[in-house]
């Protein structure tokens, strides 16, 4: 079993105690089974305290984290094997940052690109123009996001090799995410990981649940819907009504707004097929034994959120069950809002 660490936060060796360069690492990799703990690619991501230790090689990429290492944000699988916990992972990957060059050079791509569209259809207007940091900053946020769901979800994603695997153990919370936060000063990290923490659901069951639920929470600055949070996979106590109403005692709606008595039921095809045929019919059952207890509950599937429309529709439809008013967005929210969904929904 893998044990935490480290038992109080410190900073990474600066040498002798981990490895700092490639052939530190090639070395290891002939000692150590790498394959046995997962590792079945190259190049390996290692982290090192100091600039002067990065470097980037077929075998490893050595990145630098010159704070401390929050405690038991670690995993020890081995004597030689350290990896970093899924909440680290979170952070690490908060603290990316793209190329100058790169961003404005997509940003003039994209800009032209739109003229060019405007230009086919017969449209004498400026190009509707985002800020390319902003833009680049949100992808990541979003792409953080996804992943959190992920680890504090009951799937994992497939590679190459496997499909998604379902009715997996979560990996993390919120609180085990903000335990490792609070431990971190001040940095890009920090504040993006924060926000990250904010925006992440717990308890989803599938890939399609996940993307479904950023795009109907995340803030309209985002390109989202803004809607409020709802409860994923949350059990509903219809115990009262056994025997009359309901055939069981409890039943988990994918989307719950518990207060306001409203669910959304997914009907996933990749997540149904994976259960077997009778998923469907399960879903059935629990969808009418809410709406029979007073629940309101909307059924969709791919099909009815095919496009932004589609989705902008549902959340009009959820907004007026909720009793909430839905924010309008501007020219560059409405741009955003078609690159989450592409980023997303796709």
């Amino acid at each position: 079993m893998p044990v935490h660490w480290p038992s109080e936060p410190r900073l990474l060796p600066l040498t002798g105690a981990c490895v700092s360069n490639q052939r530190e690492f090639k070395s290891l990799a002939k000692e150590e089974d790498l394959a046995r703990f997962g590792v079945v690619s190259s190049p390996v991501d290692l982290l090192v305290p100091r600039q002067a230790m990065r470097s980037r090689g077929k075998g490893a990429h050595f990145h630098v984290w010159s704070s401390d290492v929050p405690t038991n944000s670690m995993l020890r699988l081995s004597e030689h094997v350290i990896v970093s916990g899924p909440e680290l992972i979170i952070v690490q990957f908060c603290g990316s940052l793209a190329k100058l060059d790169s961003l404005l050079d997509e940003h003039a791509r994209a800009v032209n690109e739109e003229k060019d569209a405007l230009g086919l259809i017969g449209l004498d207007e400026p190009p509707v123009v985002d800020n390319p940091h902003e833009r680049d900053s949100i992808e990541r946020l979003v792409a953080a996001t996804v992943l959190a769901c992920e680890f504090a979800g009951s799937y994992r994603l497939g590679t190459a090799s496997g499909d998604t695997r379902y009715h997996a153990r979560p990996l993390m919370s919120k609180t085990s995410l903000n335990n490792v936060i609070s431990s971190l000063r001040g940095t890009t990290n920090k504040v993006r990981a924060t926000k990250v923490s904010q925006l992440f659901l717990e308890a989803s069951a599938s890939p399609a649940e996940t993307s479904l639920a950023l795009m109907l929470t995340m803030p309209v600055a985002f390109g989202g819907m803004g809607l409020p949070f709802p409860e994923l996979n949350a059990i509903v106590d219809v115990s009262a009504h056994r025997g009359q109403l309901a055939d069981r005692d409890k039943v988990t709606p994918d989307l719950l707004w518990r207060d306001e008595r409203v669910a959304v039921e997914y009907d996933s095809a990749e997540f149904h097929e994976s259960l077997g045929g009778r998923q469907l019919e399960r879903d059935a059952r629990r969808a009418n034994t809410l709406t029979a207890c007073g629940y309101r509950v909307l059924r969709i599937t791919p099909d009815t959120i095919r496009s932004v429309a589609d989705v902008e529709l549902l959340a009009r439809q959820l907004a007026h069950l909720l009793g909430v008013v839905l924010e309008r967005p501007d020219d560059v929210q409405r741009l955003r809002r078609r690159r989450l969904f592409s980023m997303l929904m796709r």
